[in-house]
This record gives structure tokens, C-alpha cells and sequence, in this order.
């Protein structure tokens, strides 16, 4: 009986054999359909990918240093309007809708209880009549046309009293 079974256990391991091989040859046999890229190609995919995305996020931060620029610009033309604005006189002055005490009305909405240091005054702006109206802190600029508030305009303080401050404190410190 040990015979038949020492046969059985080698006839199982030969057909085992026999079995894996078989099944390892279809599927070597088979790696060889599935299509595959070389790695220079896939590095080639990679670099090209990689130098697309680094174009585009050129193009973005150049569109937004020249919006930065443009809104620079703006703000220059803004900061003083006082190149740009002329008195307009009572003779060529167009027809308002509103009063100056109308105009005084609605700047209060930004100023709160602040009083004008001048009376207001038809100025042009940028092609636009509007009330100029000069308070401490700055001038509020209100359409003649309608009340809208068009611009404000906060005056600087003097960079000068700032530096005298702190050379004062820093003299102060070296004692």
C-alpha cells in the first residue's frame, strides 16, 4: 500500500507541475499583448505635462502683474484727483439736480457729524460735474447729478512728523 501512495503523491506532484507550467507559459505568453510605455515616453509625457502647467501659470501671473498694474494706475489717478478736477464756473456750470445743501446731506451718510472746512463746490471729475466737499480727514466727492457718493478721497498724513517721531524715540532710547 506504501507503494500506491508514494505513486499517487508523485503522479499529484508531476500533474501539479505539469498544471503550473502550462498556466505560467499562458500568462507570460499573454504579458506580451498588454501594450506598455516605454519610460523615456513616460518621462517625455511627464516633462511635457509638467512644462504646460508651468506655461499656463506663467500666463496667469503675467494677466494679474498686468491687472496689479492697471489698478495701481488707477489708484495714482484716484489719490489725486486734484490734478484731474477743475472748478467749474457758475457760467458754464450745467444744471444740477441737486443743491449743495443736498450734497451736504448725502456726504454726511460717510462722515457722520464731521463739518465741511469749506463750502462745497461744483468741480469737474473725470468728465463727471460733482459737489467737492472738504472735510479734515479728506474730501467727499458727491454727483451733482443724483447724491451718489463717486468718490472719497483721504488726504496723508505728512510722512515727516512721523520720521521727527521716531528719531526722537530712538534718542531717547540711547540715553
Amino acid at each position: 500500500m506504501e507503494q500506491q501512495e508514494r505513486r499517487a503523491a508523485l503522479s499529484a506532484f508531476f500533474w501539479t507541475i505539469s498544471v503550473m507550467s502550462i498556466a505560467g507559459g499562458l500568462l507570460f505568453w499573454q504579458s506580451d499583448n498588454i501594450p506598455t510605455i516605454p519610460l523615456a515616453q513616460a518621462n517625455a509625457a511627464a516633462v511635457t505635462q509638467y512644462a504646460n502647467a508651468l506655461d499656463t501659470a506663467n500666463i496667469r501671473l503675467t494677466e494679474a502683474g498686468n491687472r496689479i498694474t492697471m489698478l495701481e494706475q488707477e489708484l495714482t489717478l484716484q489719490s489725486a484727483p486734484s490734478q484731474q478736477q477743475s472748478v467749474v464756473s457758475e457760467s458754464a456750470a450745467p444744471a444740477t439736480e441737486i443743491t449743495s445743501q443736498q450734497a451736504l446731506e448725502s456726504a454726511r451718510t460717510i462722515v457722520g457729524s464731521l463739518a465741511p472746512t469749506a463750502d462745497p463746490e461744483l468741480v469737474d471729475l473725470e468728465g463727471q460735474t460733482v459737489w467737492s466737499i472738504p472735510y479734515q480727514p479728506g474730501i467727499v466727492f458727491v454727483s451733482a447729478r443724483d447724491g451718489t457718493i463717486v468718490l472719497v478721497q483721504r488726504t496723508q498724513p505728512k510722512r515727516h512728523n512721523e520720521q521727527e517721531h521716531d528719531e526722537q524715540n530712538e534718542s531717547d532710547h540711547e540715553d
